[in-house]
């Protein structure tokens, strides 16, 4: 008699906008301890320099982890995907591509997604900026205030930009508003992780995610201790618990 090959599972992680697969390391190293086979690219135009990443537009940052994605599909026989911040919208991305059976992902993680932004400055200053000449006399924002990591550990590990291009922001805006009209018509079983205090990408947009993703099975995981950067603040022992947790049941 001879026994069924073994399954294999891969996990795509894809970090967050000017940071690099470090800062995901607290995530892949249980992933890969459980058995999974991992894959965390760097994005477009990151880890370089700000006047590459100035450059670099939202469909280069998808087709990166779309190629990634295709590489696993080759390597294992089911894939899970995990977004942080900038990742999380573009793993939604790539789950709305089911619809035109590209990917049939097994499971995803969101983890301090910003399908919106809030306050004067994105409502307002950023768009003002971006869209006029004006981005030629303020092409970056600083960032003043450092990582948004409670833990002083993990604001002293993280490595990113020290600057933020202001068209390289705009991209995401402009990804927020290809992602949004897609959510509907995802069906990937979904864990949504978001800090309560996360003071780049507003609390709110768990639920704004819950309740768009109708078609699709959702968790929500509320952190308490951390701010934004969830993989490398108080909380990322249990954000990897979770996420391994739920990869696992399905």
């Amino acid at each position: 008699m001879i026994a069924d090959a073994e399954m294999t599972t891969g996990a795509l992680l894809i970090h967050g906008f000017t940071a690099t697969p470090a800062c995901l390391e607290s995530l892949a190293q249980p992933l890969r301890q459980n058995g999974f086979v991992v894959r965390a690219p760097l994005l477009a135009g990151h880890g370089q320099t700000e006047e590459l990443l100035k450059k670099t537009t939202w469909p280069e940052w998808y087709a990166g982890v779309k190629d990634e994605l295709i590489q696993l599909q080759k390597e294992t026989d089911h894939q899970f995907v995990a977004g942080l911040s900038l990742g999380g919208l573009l793993t939604l991305r790539l789950a709305s591509m089911r619809l035109a059976s590209e990917f049939k992902l097994s499971g995803m993680a969101l983890l301090a997604t910003p399908l919106v932004f809030r306050g004067l400055a994105a409502k307002v200053l950023l768009p003002l900026i971006g869209n006029t000449p004006l981005r030629r006399i303020y092409p970056y924002q600083r960032k003043w205030a450092g990582p948004a990591i409670n833990d002083p550990l993990g604001r002293e590990q993280f490595k990113s930009y020290v600057k933020m291009p202001i068209a390289a922001i705009m991209e995401i805006v402009r990804l927020q508003h290809e992602v949004a009209p897609r959510l509907a018509g995802i069906t990937t079983p979904t864990l949504i992780l978001h800090a309560r205090h996360d003071t780049t990408a507003p609390y709110e947009n768990m639920e704004i995610i819950r309740k768009a993703l109708v078609a699709a099975a959702v968790e929500t995981v509320t952190l308490e201790k951390s701010d934004h950067v969830l993989t490398m603040d108080y909380d990322k022992e249990l954000v990897a618990q979770k996420v391994v947790e739920f990869f696992d049941r399905l």
